[in-house]
Parts: C-alpha cells; structure tokens; sequence
C-alpha cells in the first residue's frame, strides 16, 4: 500500500472508518506502508477492468457530460440493467398486476439508495404508531449505519456459524410476528443479503421463501441486498432472492404492490467501487417515490460513468471478464483455506471457506481467549506484527458467537495471489496462526 494518504486522506479533519485510524496508527509508530498488505474492505485500488478503461475514454458521448432530466438514471444503462435483472434472475419481461417490477440505475453507492427507502417507510409510518424497526443479519453488513440514523430501532436475527451461516428462520418469524401483534400499525423492515457478506455463505431458496413468507404474512417490508449475486464461484448457482420474491408475491392478495426494494451494486463485480453505479428493482411505485426523495438532496449523477458502465455492458468481453473474476475467487479461496487449516493450524467449521462474495471468514485464535476484545486485538496484532490488515469479521455489534468462538476477522480475496501468499507467511512467522508460538 504505497501512499495511504491517497485514498484516506490527511489528518485535518476526522475520517469516519476504523481502517483509517489503524493505517494511520501503524504508520505514526514506525510501520512501513509499503509493505502494508490490505485484506480489509473489499478494496484493492487496482482500477477496473481494461475494457470498462476503454469504455470511460471512448464510450460516452457528448450530452452525457450534461444533465440529465430522467430520475432513474442515464436510459441507456437502465435499459442495460433491466434486460441483464430479467435475465440473471429469470424475471418476466412483461410482468402481471401482482408480480409488477422495475429497474432504475442506483447511483452514489447502494448504501444511498437504502437511505432514502428508510426515510420513505419512516415517513409512511402511521402517526402515533411505534417507531420503525429493521430486522437485520448478525453477523453481516453496517445496516445499522443506515437506519439508525432515520429513527428505526434496529433488531437482529442470528446467522450461526454452527448452522453453516444460515438464518434462523424461526426467530425471524417471532420478531416479525411480535411487533405484528404490539402494534399492527407499525413498519418492520427484513433485510436479506443471500450471498451472505462477511460469511460467504449461499443461503438455500427454501431459507429464504420461508423468510419472505414471513414478510407477507405480517405485512412487513423487504431490503434485499444483492450486493454479491455476481459475485460467486464458477461451480455455484446463487440464490435468486429477487426471483423467489416476485414468485411468492405473485401467490398473494397484495402482489408486488408493497414496500421492497432490491439493490445490487456493479463496483463488486467489475473493481470500480469509487463509481457507485448499481440497480435498483422495486415496484414502479416504489421507484417513482424513490426518485423524488433523491430529487430533494441531488439530481443524476455520474452520468458519464454511468453511459461508460453502459457500453461495458454492450461489450461481451463483461462476461469473459466475469468469469475470470470468479474463477481467480474460487482459486484464492481454496488456496488461502488450505494454507490456513493445513499450515496455521485453523479448524474448519460448518460454512467454512464458502463460495461466495470475495471473502473468507475465519475464527480468531483461542490463545486470545480472556480478551475483553479478541477480534479487535487480533487485527491489530497482525497490522503491528505482520504488516497484515485483515478485515472485521462482522460490521454489527456483538457479533462473538457461542460454544468458545471468541469472534471472527475476515480475509478480502481480490488482491493478487501472491499477496495473499505473502500475508500467511508473515502470519505464521509472526507466530500468530491458530497454536500460537
């Protein structure tokens, strides 16, 4: 890692990440960014792909550096993402009253697009109804960060490791059911995240039918967070979520005629977080409303990205690419699993390395047992000790699980092999595996 200061900043106004703070730590007492090796955020500066490069010089024409006046998005990538969600999910093109869909462009990032249905449900919440809640996966992604914020009460539902990180359905029905009968009037929100992040789990299609028909069943709302569905091994077919959605509401008396929202980013696919372009499918209701409260703080953005993301599309060098990025996943992830269980003493566990997603996620060492802050001590540990920065295993609270696991970090795959190779080394030598020497 050459120059933090490149993509954290300097030190004159505070940042808001940890990783920020670590980098800035270990380089304030001695350590030598250069050989910093990155393995936290699922970031590794290294640019998009060569085609999608190409399509930003050569693909966007002139009145594309302008406004633009349709709110969902530049029309040519929204026509590109809704003929690539139809086909990736096996949606119908011409949709029925109650299985009814659209797709706009998401821009400035899913996390933007999650915000504004929050504030869209917590303004349609009943006056004098109890507050909001989001019923969200633990271990799993910063939706807290999200929602918090907007008034919701954020609850939690497990994903644990002992069931190979698949959600516990029947707790998700008692919440949901629970608040149903506190208050009928109240808004519940399930977010779902099927190639689970920090896990790398798959969850089945039965898991997550019997989470939507959860939902229909208490007049609940969904976030569905398709962050990874592009984001697999060669050998694996995700769980179509979004697919299995429609599908439910099609069976029922309401339709697709409800609160959901399903958010897919590009960035994970094609190495161009920094873009914030991705998908947004709901309800054409949902969506209309959607635009107006991004009208209230933004009109469209990044156009010329968004035309450049177009073109890509277009190319069929995408999907070759694609493919390669999947499999140089599923070789990493195999590599980094082996050298963990067979060189730094690991024990495989149930959802152990998994198959989706661009990380592995691992138990922190027993010997870090008595720790009031295992993980965290353990992160810190290999930066100071190994040069190595590995990621947070959860971006929720609490997130030690039971029988002894003391908590999890998370490895990120997509720097090069060699990388990877050299942060095991300097683990190992550095004494810090799983038998600590």
């Amino acid at each position: 890692m050459r120059n933090p200061s490149e993509v954290f900043g300097d030190d004159r106004l505070p940042g808001l990440l940890e990783e920020a703070e670590l980098v800035r730590r270990y380089r304030d007492s001695g350590g030598d960014t250069d050989r910093l090796i990155y393995l936290s955020l699922g970031e590794n500066w290294s640019g998009p792909p060569a085609g999608l490069e190409d399509a930003l010089r050569e693909g966007v024409p002139r009145y594309a550096h302008g406004y633009v006046l349709s709110p969902y998005g530049l029309p040519a990538l929204r026509e590109r993402l809704s003929n690539r969600i139809a086909a990736e999910h096996d949606l119908p093109r011409r949709p029925g009253a109650h299985t009814d869909y659209d797709v706009a462009v998401s821009q400035n990032g899913t996390r933007d697009a999650m915000s504004d249905f929050g504030r869209m449900l917590r303004q349609a919440t009943a006056a004098g109804a109890s507050p909001p809640a989001v019923l969200v996966p633990e271990p799993g992604w910063d939706y807290a960060g999200v929602f918090e914020p907007l008034g919701f009460t954020v609850l939690r539902y497990p994903v644990s490791e002992s069931e190979g990180y698949r959600p516990d359905v029947e707790t998700i029905r008692r919440v949901l059911h629970g608040r149903r009968r506190a208050d009928p009037r109240g808004t519940s929100l399930l977010v779902l995240n099927p190639q689970h992040n920090p896990t790398a789990a798959n969850w089945d299609a039965d898991t997550v039918r019997a989470m939507l028909r959860a939902v229909e069943e208490t007049g609940s709302a969904v976030l569905l967070d398709d962050a990874y569905f592009a984001v697999h091994e060669p050998d694996t077919e995700p769980t179509n979520a979004l697919g299995e959605l429609l599908t439910e509401a099609g069976r029922t008396e309401r339709g697709s005629r409800f609160p959901w929202l399903a958010v897919r980013t590009l960035g994970k696919q094609f190495h161009c977080n920094g873009w914030g372009v991705g998908a947004m499918t709901a309800h054409p209701e949902t969506l209309a409303a959607l635009a107006r409260y991004r009208h209230q703080h933004a009109f469209v953005s990044s156009v010329p990205l968004q035309a450049a993301m177009a073109a890509w599309l277009d190319d069929p060098a995408s999907e070759r690419c694609l493919d390669r990025i999947r499999e140089e996943y599923a070789t990493r992830r195999a590599r980094v699993a082996e050298r963990l269980v067979g060189e730094l003493g690991y024990a495989g566990h149930p959802g152990f390395p998994g198959s989706c997603t661009s990380y592995v996620r691992l138990r922190v060492p027993a010997w870090l047992a008595g720790d009031p802050e295992p993980a965290r001590t353990y992160r810190r540990r290999c930066l100071d000790e190994a040069g190595v920065l590995l990621g947070e295993g959860s971006m929720t609270s609490g997130s030690s699980g039971a029988d002894g696991v003391l908590g999890h970090v998370r490895i990120y795959l997509g720097v090069p092999a060699r990388e990877l190779d050299l942060a095991l080394d300097r683990i190992g030598r550095a004494g810090l595996g799983w038998n600590r020497r």
